[in-house]
């Protein structure tokens, strides 16, 4: 337990005392604004294009990574929509986003730091690897399933135009490809470049976890108890289980590389699923609720992951 004395509560006490000042009304909503602002476009892509860069040379167990991660992503996203359609009776976006809040963890706000904080730069690769990953494959397919049930009449066409400029406006999904590149090439880089990266990506963590505590302050929570425990309950429980099955029992990893996919599985629900949510008017009540109760709860099975993790 010591482990998560000295790792997992401090982190979590960040969160908690973001979410303290929004309360209080210390931070105002602009100032949030103004803070997520700077976490998403300049420190957390520093963070990921610092250490990507300066990770180990990617190897020939990428591939088995994204398998081991979005193999059993997927089957449960599936599964999650089928359910809502068959057994909740929903239509098809309604449970496309319960499915994506199924799958879609707090990767950069959450994940990135806890997982540099854990194990360094060796972890940098997998954990950019499967933000990229989240933000193409899981996001870019919800969307899909959406737009296809709601009907906007826009086709397939403009959908995916739309899509892929999502991605390359998303500054941290183009940190780590622009990182990978530098990485794989072996660009030098001169040393006033690197400090003033390292400066910026010093300040994502706290910022990150400060700014989302001050963010879930906002959050409406106002109904669907019964489907928050549910969502809640796959995204914290069922996904890191199945990824957890394919990381230790089906696939070889490097040790580093399989903590990282657990953990990146293990996280509470990402934001976005609620910005996906409300872009559409798909349950953004419900999602809300979710993604604060999600996180909420993952305080402890976190900090009891980190703490098995660690050998006790």
């Amino acid at each position: 337990m010591q482990a998560v004395i000295n790792l997992a509560l401090p982190f979590f006490a960040l969160i908690f005392t973001g979410y303290l000042a929004a309360r209080s009304r210390i931070l105002n909503e602009t100032a949030v604004s103004g803070l997520n602002g700077f976490v998403f476009y300049f420190a957390l892509p520093a963070l990921l294009l610092v250490k990507t860069y300066a990770a180990p040379a990617a190897t020939g167990q990428v591939v088995d990574l994204l398998i081991a991660y979005y193999l059993p992503g997927l089957v449960l996203f599936f599964a999650t929509v089928w359910v809502g359609q068959r057994l909740l009776k929903l239509r098809m976006a309604d449970a496309s986003i319960q499915g994506l809040g199924a799958v879609f963890s707090n990767v950069g706000f959450i994940g990135l730091p806890l997982i540099i904080l854990l194990y360094g730069s060796e972890a940098a690769l997998p954990a950019v690897l499967i933000v990229m990953g989240d933000t193409i494959v899981m996001l870019g397919l919800a969307t899909a399933l959406v737009e296809a049930d709601l009907g906007t009449g826009r086709g397939i066409l403009p959908l995916l135009r739309r899509t892929a400029g999502g991605i390359i406006r998303n500054p941290i999904v183009m940190a780590g490809v622009v990182g990978l590149g530098l990485n794989l090439m072996s660009v030098p880089v001169a040393e006033p470049i690197q400090r003033y990266g390292g400066l910026l990506a010093n300040a994502a963590g706290p910022c990150a976890l400060f700014a989302l505590g001050a963010t879930l302050a906002g959050r409406p929570m106002r109904e669907g108890a019964g489907e928050t425990a549910y969502v809640v309950t796959l995204k914290l429980f069922v996904h890191p289980a199945l990824v957890a099955m394919m990381v230790f029992w089906v696939v070889d990893l490097p040790p580093v590389w399989a903590a990282a996919a657990l953990l990146q599985a293990s996280l509470p629900i990402a934001a976005n699923v609620y910005v996906l949510a409300k872009r559409y008017e798909q349950r953004p009540a419900q999602v809300s609720s979710a993604i604060f109760f999600s996180t909420a709860a993952g305080v402890l099975t976190i900090s009891l992951l980190i703490s098995w993790l660690y050998g006790g």
